[in-house]
């Protein structure tokens, strides 16, 4: 951790060698570091090789530049330091034009009385630390509230992670789909930019959440998705809904209660019909990201190489009473609907990232079936595949499918 260490330069500018001396000598035993400038021309010098200063006075009248022209070259290149005038009783209209145009914090009227003097500077020393400090104080307290809340997000972020794997390891089909949903939709939430940054972040966790209500289900249903795939959601009235298991469990997790409100209204039409029953929102009533998680579940499902997603798109526009059709509208209208077209190739175990499907079985060079074609790899899997890579090594390249 930094430690706080007080500035006690001053400077003195003066034209007069007879009183920059009587200035030095007068502060020799005061715990400070003065600078003495006897040429106002060299203040740029001196302000950047001896600099930043804490207090910095300057007599008014001097040949070439004047007292106000030092002054606002320090208050340039540090606006906290404390610019003191030093004038003479006939200077007093330049004492007022530095006070409006220099905004120097005050005045010190030649001949001045020796002791005052080192009084109002030691004074000047410790308003101009006090204020330093309390910036480093308030900079320090930033930057650890900072790191708290990074660590925190970190957490949180992980920890979805994991639930989402969990969710996703009943099978590799619910794996693939809900990666589908969660990278496309990260996509198409780039059509919103205007969104404030907590929703953008709620709808970000419900689009890896959504299907955590799967991870929720009797083993014996977990078993059937397991054998026959996302069929089973459709024909089990149980498995139907466990998306409401899902926000049920996140209600009672802190920050999540919009996000648990999102995955609960996640397959409500926009007219209001569908679960839960007993609530009766519609419209614009329903969350945003609620109207928009529907729109990209339906929109994985039903998309397809031979039906691109644009067509699925548009199709939906005929169908007001069940979609949002002002979030479509603004999805087609933007450029993100275009970059999530299919790509095959091959590539290395380094080069994989999260949302890749893989076109062919992963095998060890011993021939050990590592993971089968057609899985949707998460950032979790591929950590596991590298690792499995640095003991047996992976036969590379492998062949994928990437959404742009």
């Amino acid at each position: 951790m930094s430690v706080f260490v007080e500035n006690r330069k001053v400077l003195y500018v003066d034209d007069e060698p007879a009183l920059l001396d009587a200035f030095a000598s007068l502060m020799r035993k005061e715990n400070l570091k003065i600078t003495t400038l006897q040429n106002a021309e060299n203040i740029d010098s001196v302000l950047c090789k001896e600099g930043p200063f804490a207090v910095v006075l300057s007599d008014q009248r001097m040949p070439v530049y004047d007292g106000v022209y030092v002054l606002e070259k320090a208050k340039q290149q540090n606006p906290d330091t404390i610019r003191i005038l030093v004038t003479g009783y006939s200077d007093h209209s330049d004492t007022i034009r530095a006070i409006n145009e220099g905004e120097i914090h005050s005045y010190i009227s030649k001949p001045w009385d020796d002791e005052e003097f080192k009084r109002k500077i030691n004074n000047w020393l410790i308003r101009f630390n006090l204020q330093k400090h309390n910036k480093f104080l308030m900079k320090q307290l930033d930057d650890e509230n900072r790191e708290l809340n990074e660590l925190l997000e970190g957490t949180i972020v992980q920890t979805v992670r994991i639930l989402r794997d969990v969710a996703n390891h009943v099978s590799p089909q619910i794996a693939s789909f809900s990666e589908r949903v969660k990278v496309i939709g990260t996509a198409l939430l780039k059509s919103f930019p205007n969104l404030p940054e907590q929703e953008t972040w709620e709808i970000l966790r419900a689009l890896e959440l959504f299907n955590l209500g799967i991870a929720l289900l009797p083993t014996g249903i977990q078993n059937m998705i397991e054998k026959h795939g996302l069929t089973v959601l459709n024909r089990v009235s149980s498995a139907q809904n466990c998306h409401l298991l899902a926000a049920g469990l996140l209600k009672e997790i802190p920050r999540f209660e919009n996000v648990a409100r999102i995955i609960e209204l996640q397959a409500r039409s926009y007219n209001g019909l569908g679960e839960p029953i007993d609530d009766f929102s519609q419209g614009e009533e329903i969350p945003f990201g609620a109207r928009l998680l529907h729109i990209i579940i339906d929109l994985v499902k039903s998309s397809s190489k031979s039906v691109s997603g644009s067509e699925v798109l548009k199709q939906m526009l005929s169908h007001p009473q069940k979609y949002d059709v002002k979030i479509i509208s603004e999805i087609l209208n933007s450029t993100t609907v275009k970059k999530y077209e299919e790509v095959e190739h091959y590539i290395k175990i380094k080069e994989l990232s999260p949302g890749m499907v893989l076109l062919e079985d992963i095998r060890s060079k011993e021939d050990q079936l590592l993971m089968k074609a057609g899985f949707m790899l998460t950032e979790t899997f591929i950590y596991i595949l590298r690792e499995w890579h640095k003991i047996n090594p992976i036969i590379e390249p492998i062949k994928v499918r990437t959404l742009l």
